[in-house]
């Protein structure tokens, strides 16, 4: 019996075990003893237990074994994922990711090149190549490599497939490429004058380095609006920082324009202690720090200045966050190009993007100000600039224009970008209330669930009916618009329903509904400690 049922075998002839317990009765009467109620029950509990192992195994084709190592298996994912959405650090978060890709079965995966999502043989020929130029220390051939093969989607290795199926990493093909790639550019700038080949000086290579670079294009970080959802940019800001990873290139609008405009204006050293810092300081920029103002005031205020929060609190705060320092200033002491979107407030203007380019002597926290007047929350700002010789602020624009929030009209102003300072290649944390529910119920996260995860029956109906609605309301914005009917506020709608707001690669908070019971609340220590050590972690699509 014992034999039966550690290795339970489905074709074992149920007879067979019917009459070993029939014969019981007769094996005691022969040996004149009965079984007590105790043996009687343990028989039972025996016979019940094999009957349950055999059903399990007609059921999933398991073993005793095999069941329970399958058990354990899922008991050790469960606990590692658990360690990874709790990682306030990169290094636990990249330990524990590699971890649950082992469990998984990730890491086959990883070296199985046979796949129609990327053209491994030409990778492998081209990391050949580099690795042939480094290995006999040839200048010009690892220069022309460099110049002629360097690009982001080399055999479709910008697949957002192959980002999908591990938790961390991708193909060991690609990351092998990038990183002899990255050597080669190394081996490159650390190069000698007296290793150059005869015709090549130091200027000269500078020089091919910089047009590969314009060839290959530049990344940027782009940081959405959102109200205090805005603080989770931190976390992401926080990251990238402390992983080198942070592009020269940062825009921001709205909410993600205070976050950017802080770090833009500090050099690299300041930026750890400001990070540590900033959960602290003053952040009152909704209403007065201890003194929460009634629904009363807010009526009133909108009523009278159609607005709901007084400006003078953010305008407060930024100067003492800023200083009067100008977008030129900032480029001048960091090197990072710091970019703020406004807003029009007429249908006659374009939006702008504000930066040491375009606005070299506008004062920053004043086109913070701008960027965060969302319509009927905060009033419109005018944008200030300072004049280099004396100190003294004037109104930028000479007419009487005011501006609004950024992310009305361009959120992500990634055409401005790639004109002006050669980006194609977009990382995007997005954070705006309206826009995460929709990205999160269709972002590839592996690990990290949302509140907004959608039941597996729903999920493909929601990308035609969010297209369908979308259409819709665009369509009769326009109408309304041509007929006359508000039409500023009609064609805001529009361009808010119009725009993409995701980029190459999108990262979204984990949030969940009661965060956005505090959304127009000033961000509490709490609250900032959280977002800034990674709590707010989400997801990220590709």
């Amino acid at each position: 019996m014992l034999s039966l049922i550690d290795t339970p075998t489905p074709h074992a002839s149920a007879a067979t075990w019917v009459d070993s317990i029939a014969a019981t009765p007769q094996t005691a009467n022969t040996s004149r003893s009965r079984r007590s109620l105790p043996q009687l029950a343990q028989l039972a509990k025996t016979s019940n237990t094999y009957l349950t192992s055999t059903v399990l195994h007609l059921r999933d084709g398991l073993t005793s074994n095999q069941r329970l190592a399958a058990q354990h298996r899922a008991e050790n994912i469960h606990l590692v994922t658990q360690r990874l959405r709790d990682a306030t650090r990169v290094e636990e978060w990249r330990a524990a990711a590699r971890e649950l890709d082992i469990l998984e079965g990730n890491e086959a995966w990883k070296t199985d090149n046979k796949t129609s999502e990327f053209d491994a043989p030409l990778i492998q020929a081209r990391l050949d190549l580099l690795n042939e130029a480094r290995a006999s220390g040839d200048v010009r051939r690892m220069l022309y490599l460099v110049r002629t093969s360097l690009s982001r989607g080399l055999g479709g290795m910008g697949n957002v497939e192959l980002y999908q199926h591990s938790h961390v990493g991708t193909k060991d093909l690609i990351e092998s490429y990038i990183d002899a790639t990255i050597e080669t550019i190394q081996r490159l700038a650390r190069t000698e004058d007296k290793a150059l080949p005869p015709g090549l000086d130091t200027k000269d290579l500078m020089e091919q380095v910089v047009l590969a670079r314009q060839a290959f294009g530049r990344s940027a970080l782009l940081l959405s609006g959102g109200a205090t959802l805005g603080m989770y940019h931190i976390g992401v800001l926080k990251a990238l920082f402390e992983e080198k990873l942070l592009p020269r290139i940062i825009s921001g609008a709205s909410a993600g324009s205070i976050v950017c405009s802080v770090l833009c204006t500090r050099t690299d050293e300041e930026i750890p202690d400001v990070l540590r810092g900033f959960p602290h300081g003053n952040l009152a920029v909704f209403e007065e720090q201890d003194r929460e103002e009634g629904a009363l005031e807010h009526i009133a205020r909108l009523l009278t200045d159609g607005a709901w929060i007084d400006i003078k609190h953010l305008t407060k705060v930024m100067q003492e966050l800023l200083g009067d320092m100008t977008f030129q200033e900032a480029y001048n002491r960091t090197r990072r190009i710091l970019n703020i979107c406004v807003s029009p407030s007429s249908i006659y203007e374009l939006p702008r993007l504000l930066n040491y380019i375009t606005s070299p002597n506008v004062l920053i926290w004043s086109a913070v100000a701008a960027s965060c007047s969302v319509p009927f929350v905060f009033s419109s700002a005018h944008i200030l600039a300072k004049n280099p010789a004396t100190g003294e602020h004037s109104p930028w624009n000479p007419t009487p224009l005011r501006w609004i929030d950024g992310s009305v009209d361009n959120d992500l102003p990634m055409t401005s970008l790639a004109e002006m300072f050669n980006v194609n290649h977009f990382i995007v944390s997005q954070v705006n209330p309206h826009i995460v529910p929709f990205l999160s119920s269709s972002a590839p996260s592996l690990s990290q669930p949302s509140a907004f995860k959608l039941n597996s029956h729903l999920a493909p109906l929601l990308a035609p009916l969010t297209c369908l609605a979308k259409s819709e309301a665009l369509h009769r914005l326009h109408v309304l618009a041509q007929l006359g009917v508000l039409p500023n506020i009609c064609n805001k709608a529009r361009n808010m329903l119009s725009q993409k707001y995701s980029g190459d690669i999108t990262i979204l908070p984990r949030v969940e509904y009661r965060d956005f019971v505090a959304i127009l609340k000033n961000p509490t220590p709490g609250f900032m400690c959280g977002v800034g050590a990674g709590s707010g972690g989400g997801g990220v699509e590709g």
